[in-house]
């Protein structure tokens, strides 16, 4: 076994670790069970990529997101370290040669979504695999009080089940209590280490500002604050206008969304990352795996369905150490289309219904049998044709993907990808047999090098066909010939969105779907929205303290910097003022024993500021105690 700073210098370039990182490290080391909460920025993937690579074996990595399984395998193919994925975007050949070479040794890592878990094909190989360690990426999706829960999720229950010795580690950045304890017991972690690093980020600013003429305000944000920064929006349309109207104001600016090619999304990272760019306009397909230092502001122009997404989002600011601005804005047409927006989240099951079997029709989805490859999804054709609205039609999609019946990708890739499946002797024959082809398959090899025997390398076709002064459509042909004739796994650059249906059509019911669940999730979405708005609406506790304390933690120490704080230092008081609102704050909390920001909220004596300027000194001085769940007695004379 090799040193995990060994490790994580010769393939990472750190020189040390992270707070937390090698107490994780060890602890997985050592084969046992563990659960890291890491906030953004923390580091979550270095706590199982570098124990695998201090041992043998392979890492299985279940993760629910199929552009962050591609940047991590592509990240780690890089660093020279095999890894590659599974999931419901690959053809059948696909899988089946990706599992064949994880039985092999071929990788380390084998990135999995979470639906593929049941599959037949998984399960026959799953035991003649050398897993070593089974990573859960975003553990909070097993979680039915957590803000995105998977159904898929409770699967990998099955894999603990087949590989009872093999240890977990679950990793999240956010997750409150109750969650925490969903993770254990659905991973069956019963002795699990808790490895917890706080939520409170002390250089982070939080402002919460009530604003008419958003634009106009984020532009003056850009030019008095130095420094690259994200700007948030809740639609694609939104964050093209939003970039444009930087732009001819003179802000280096672009806009950023899944509606994208790969290859464009790709440079503007790129450029900003690079600081050829200084401000992206996103929505929230931006962000995750994205560690850039040096984020000085991170704005929401909109407001988010709840304090987890609000918290990870704006914690991508200031991962240096240095003071970074975290500002949202909240207007009430904004709130107002965020509560309709958050009642259409869950389908209605005379909605479910009725979208399925329109979906099924349109797509003529046999009853039984083989089920079709992946078809064009053009929204606005179906809706049309269909007579259903597309937001409606796309939450029902995503639940019916959940629950396994289809496969749904938003976004358009232009990059093909490409693996070598046939030995160099047998590629030697097929050049001799067919010469016409021999010119493709050494471009392929000269091109993508070694690599492409292990891994899916992804390349675009048109420079490709440039250069081998080929028509697009005769190179497209040639590569389609090499897959049929067993040569290589081709995988074609998808240029629009595509549905693909897993099953044959199903006579939907409750039972099937355990309708009830979706009820209980309908209800949890409801209350984190309102504790969202609730931490919009408040003015009198600390912007930070309100996170910490929704994600468990026990303090009642303010930041000192956010809008709230800033206020109450502002709030002016005289004696008699002063006098006055002690006397009231004491008495609340003498008939009550509050928690401290009910207090603030509910003692009507002074202002929101006053009122919290007078508790906090009541509090330094002792005679106001806090215990470790926040609750306020006085102090016994």
């Amino acid at each position: 076994m090799r040193q995990p700073k060994e490790v994580l210098q010769q393939y990472w370039g750190y020189p040390d670790f992270r707070p937390l990182q090698e107490e994780i490290i060890r602890h997985v080391l050592a084969g046992k069970d563990t659960l890291a909460l890491l906030p953004t920025g923390g580091g979550k993937s270095i706590c199982f990529q570098v124990p695998t690579m201090s041992q043998e074996g392979l890492t299985l990595v279940v993760s629910p997101l199929i552009a962050l399984m591609k940047d991590q395998v592509e990240s780690l193919n890089r660093r020279g370290i095999p890894a590659t994925y599974i999931n419901s975007s690959l053809a059948y050949h696909q899988i089946d040669s990706r599992l064949q070479g994880a039985m092999d040794g071929v990788y380390r890592f084998l990135y999995l979504a979470p639906e593929r878990i049941q599959s037949e094909m998984f399960q026959m190989r799953l035991s003649k695999m050398p897993v070593k360690l089974l990573a859960v990426d975003e553990a909070h999706c097993i979680s039915q009080w957590g803000y995105d829960f998977r159904p898929s999720y409770l699967e990998i229950a099955a894999i603990r089940e087949r590989l009872p010795a093999v240890p977990i580690i679950a990793l999240t950045a956010s997750a409150t209590p109750e969650v925490q304890e969903d993770i254990l017991a659905k991973l069956q972690m019963t002795e699990a280490q808790v490895f917890r690093k706080s939520f409170r980020r002390p250089n982070l600013r939080y402002f919460m500002i009530e604003e008419e003429n958003v634009p106009a305000r984020i532009l003056k944000i850009c030019q008095r604050t130095l420094g690259t920064g994200i700007i948030y929006a809740r639609t694609r349309k939104l964050t093209t206008l939003l970039a444009q109207f930087l732009k001819e104001q003179g802000i280096a600016a672009m806009a950023y969304h899944g509606g994208l090619k790969t290859s464009a999304r790709n440079k503007i990272q790129q450029d900003w990352l690079e600081d050829r760019t200084r401000v992206i306009v996103a929505t929230n397909a931006f962000g995750m795996g994205i560690d850039k230092p040096n984020v000085r502001f991170v704005v929401h122009h909109n407001l988010p369905f709840d304090l987890e997404s609000y918290y990870q989002e704006a914690g991508r600011g200031g991962r240096d150490g240095e003071t970074a601005l975290a500002i949202a804005f909240a207007n009430p047409a904004d709130i107002n289309q965020l509560q309709v927006w958050n009642a259409e989240k869950y389908p209605s099951w005379e909605q479910l219904t009725r979208h399925y079997e329109s979906l099924c029709n349109y797509f003529q989805v046999p009853k039984e049998g083989s089920v079709g490859e992946a078809e064009p999804f053009h929204i606005s054709e179906i809706c049309s044709a269909i007579g259903e609205q597309a937001i409606p039609l796309y939450n029902s999609i995503r639940l019916l993907e959940n629950e396994g019946l289809l496969h749904f990708s938003a976004e358009s890739d232009d990059f093909a990808y490409l693996q070598m499946v046939a030995r160099p002797q047998d590629l030697l024959i097929y050049k001799q047999q067919h010469p016409m082809m021999a010119s493709l398959i050494d471009f392929i090899l000269r091109s993508l090098g070694g690599e492409v025997y292990t891994n899916d390398m992804r390349f675009f076709p048109e420079p490709w066909a440039r250069k081998l002064d080929l028509p697009p459509l005769d190179l497209y042909a040639q590569l389609e010939r090499l897959d049929q004739h067993g040569l290589i796994h081709y995988q074609a650059p998808s240029q629009e969105p595509s549905i693909r249906f897993l099953k044959p059509r199903q006579r939907l019911s409750k039972k099937l779907l355990n309708w009830d669940k979706y009820i209980f999730l309908r209800q949890q979405n409801d209350q984190r929205l309102k504790e969202m708005l609730r931490y919009v609406e408040n003015k009198s506790f600390c912007r930070q303290l309100t996170i910490q304390q929704y994600f468990g933690e026990k303090t009642t120490e303010p930041c000192g910097r956010c809008d709230v704080c800033i206020g109450r230092y502002k709030a002016k008081i005289d004696d008699k003022e002063f006098a006055s609102i002690r006397q009231a704050l004491l008495a609340f909390i003498q008939a009550k024993t509050p928690r401290y920001r009910d207090v603030l909220a509910e003692c009507r004596e002074g202002s929101p500021a006053q009122r919290e300027k007078v508790l906090r000194h009541l509090l330094d001085q002792k005679v106001v105690l806090s215990d470790e769940f926040g609750v306020l007695k006085v102090a016994a004379k």
